[in-house]
């Protein structure tokens, strides 16, 4: 089965794609929201979100490191 991440926009409460992108009838999956009045993702490179995202989640480089080991066990 492959992963699908897709960027959002969130009104009323409904959850709809943002691009071309479009979403299977019945799924599961995870949403990260990230307020309005934040920096401008779009401009953050990979390696710059992934950073941004180990700050915020509070993680030394130890459990970052753990934490990318368990994503790409789950990946297998």
């Amino acid at each position: 089965m492959g992963y699908l991440t897709v960027e959002v926009e969130i009104d009323h409460g409904h959850v709809l794609a943002k691009g071309e992108e479009v979403l299977p009838e019945r799924a599961s999956g995870l949403l990260t929201i990230f307020p309005s009045d934040t920096v401008n993702h779009a401009d953050l490179s990979p390696l710059q979100a992934l950073e941004a995202l180990q700050k915020h989640l509070r993680l030394d480089d130890a459990k970052a490191a753990e934490w990318m080991a368990s994503v790409r066990e789950a990946r297998r």
